[in-house]
């Protein structure tokens, strides 16, 4: 009998013996996944999480032998396969550190002798199972978590309730206390609110009057509004600070508030929306983060702003389309005016906006092609006539900085004429000294204080050629340099500082002043229960909301609901952005829009809609 036969293939398969064997399987590669990733360096319990949750929907799920050769799961089989190569990815140092053992132990005649008391036998065949261990084991924890999602869609709605309260009262009564809360703790415990070192450049700029776009410039004439009024009112820089700060909360409440009321005329079930404020209350980076002076925030906020209009937009929701049209608008012109990748985020999401909903939404086509041109002219030309410098070259060349900084520790092999050519820049030793897989300031800034950027600017062609070479002749270096500069973003948590409370602007004017000790320490307290708690980690892991985002899309893309998916694509696009160009490998704050949209994606993902799936064929698998 042909071994290759279709028929006979499918005969083992379904057979009873075969699916007592593979379930044996299934658990074993499981709970290999759930013990080799203990030695990760990642947040433990985000992968012990999903783990039980595979094994719980692998008990509740509705077996059925011949929906692996369906398409729906042939879709979910390779979803969780893609997901189960990026943990392998991020923990290729697991692997790394038993092969320097081995090699340590090989290299000593008398641990030869005693392999198995020295456990280098147990580390070579730890190696030897350890990929296809962890592959397969994590294929099968995502597939079951996927497969059960999809089974059980219709299942995970939110109820609809008839709400008699009118829609502006509900914004109101959010925004009011949403914004006195996070209002009483910057004035009680921080005031006049949170900076940091680049605050101190955004200020020295204001009180010189010599601007550079290098903190984008449109952020800083916000915080210059306030602080003239601090001091032309007031004469107080602290003042000026504390006005700017409270705007900062009343736009961030404003930004949940947009939600809530969103979920309100959407009908969405009383509980969800109590949770849903709760959370924008309770999360401590929103707490903090409202009040602090970082350009991401009324970033994250526009994000925010923009993602629900254009929702809204979509599904015709509100009295005025033309409210809905305004929001859109001018949070599209803070997203490409407020970080450097924001651009980028707003011009992918656009362009996906046209190839799914132009023809029928011409009106707001045309407003966001004039929000991508008037933003690029304020950033080019408009700076340029008003002698405001642009970022310095190598600020947007992190990753080929790292991974040509990889290439240099990792291998001895380069050419002479390489070698020159890199010294040109940066000397080859002072590479090897300070170069850090996890964030590319250390080169970055060398190369800018020490003028080698000038010589890279003039040189530039020279230089796109060593880096391609480089990356031909050694793609392992380059492959290594860019997972562990972005993995933060795409992989469970890790331990890199979210939060700062102190203000580094003092030196310039401002002054800390505490009204309430008492409050303070139960603040500071509440917070760092997030960073020392296990359980509470997961909710300040950028990967985890990374792989939520995506679960959204994949909830829409089941429900055959375009929406959904492009509302998440704005979250999307901005973390892509940081894939091509982070210079931290987990800066919180740089994703920070996704933790203010993922409440909003998840709830109107699993939404009670008028469109509702197309038929049953959808949820049980064709």
């Amino acid at each position: 009998m042909n071994l290759f036969d279709k028929k006979y293939i499918r005969s083992v398969l379904f057979s009873d013996r075969f699916t007592i064997i593979h379930s044996v399987i299934q658990n074993i590669t499981m709970f290999a996944w759930l013990s080799i990733l203990i030695y990760t360096r990642s947040y433990y319990v985000i992968y012990l999480l999903i783990g039980l949750l595979g094994f719980l929907c692998k008990k509740n799920l509705n077996h059925d032998k011949k929906a692996i050769f369906k398409r729906n799961e042939r879709l979910n089989v390779i979803l969780a396969a893609v997901f189960s190569f990026t943990i392998i990815l991020a923990n290729h140092d697991l692997s790394s550190s038993m092969i320097e053992r081995i090699a340590a132990s090989l290299k000593r005649p008398s641990q030869i002798e005693n392999l198995m008391n020295n456990m280098a036998l147990f580390n070579v065949i730890f190696i030897l199972f350890y990929v296809p261990m962890l592959f397969i084991g994590g294929t099968y924890i995502v597939y079951f978590i996927l497969s059960f999602i999809s089974q059980k869609l219709t299942s995970f709605v939110w109820n609809r309730y008839n709400y008699n309260s009118d829609s502006r009262s509900v914004f109101l009564k959010s925004f009011a206390v949403i914004t006195v809360f996070f209002s009483l703790i910057m004035l009680l415990c921080y005031y006049p609110g949170i900076s940091s070192g680049d605050n101190r450049e955004q200020l020295e700029q204001i009180l010189s009057g010599q601007y550079s776009n290098h903190h984008p410039f449109y952020h800083t004439m916000m915080i210059r509004v306030f602080v003239t009024i601090g001091q032309s009112l007031f004469n107080s820089l602290n003042i000026g600070v504390a006005l700017y700060n409270l705007f900062s909360i009343m736009l961030l409440s404003a930004a949940f508030s947009y939600v809530i009321v969103t979920f309100h005329q959407l009908n969405i079930c009383k509980n969800v929306i109590i949770c849903t404020a709760l959370f924008f209350m309770l999360l401590p980076i929103n707490m903090t983060y409202s009040f602090t002076m970082w350009k991401d925030i009324p970033f994250s906020a526009a994000t925010l702003f923009f993602t629900v209009s254009v929702f809204r937009y979509l599904e015709n929701l509100g009295k005025s389309q033309n409210l809905n049209l305004s929001i859109s608008v001018l949070s599209g012109f803070g997203m490409c005016l407020l970080r450097s990748n924001g651009m980028f985020a707003f011009a992918l999401t656009f362009i996906i906006f046209v190839l799914w909903f132009g023809k029928k939404n011409q009106k707001l086509c045309v407003s966001l092609i004039c929000v991508i041109f008037v933003s690029l002219l304020l950033k080019h030309p408009v700076l340029s006539a008003l002698g405001v410098t642009q970022p310095a070259p190598v600020e947007s060349l992190s990753i080929p900085l790292q991974q040509i900084s990889r290439t240099v520790v990792d291998n001895d092999d380069l050419s002479d004429e390489q070698k020159k050519l890199i010294s040109k820049v940066i000397e080859i030793d002072k590479i090897k000294e300070i170069y850090d897989p996890d964030i590319s300031d250390p080169i970055k800034f060398y190369i800018r204080d020490h003028g080698g950027q000038d010589y890279f600017t003039q040189h530039k062609s020279e230089y796109i050629g060593l880096y391609f070479k480089l990356g031909i002749s050694h793609p392992k270096s380059y492959i290594l340099a860019w997972v562990d500069q972005t993995k933060g973003y795409w992989n469970g948590g890790y331990d890199y500082w979210k939060f700062t409370f102190t203000s580094a602007t003092d030196d310039v004017g401002t002054m800390r002043i505490v009204y309430s000790n008492a409050l303070q320490k139960a603040v500071y307290s509440y917070i760092k229960l997030f960073e020392y708690l296990d359980i509470l980690k997961p909710f300040l892991s950028i990967g985890l909301y990374t792989w939520l985002l995506l679960l959204t899309v994949f909830i829409g893309y089941r429900k055959k609901d375009k929406i959904t998916v492009f509302s998440a694509l704005p979250c999307i696009a901005i973390i892509v952005s940081l894939l091509i160009a982070t210079p931290v490998f987990a800066e919180l704050r740089y994703a920070y829009a996704t933790f203010c949209c993922l409440p909003f994606l998840a709830v109107i993902a699993f939404r009670n809609n008028s469109k509702e799936t197309k038929n049953e064929e959808t949820i049980n698998h064709e």
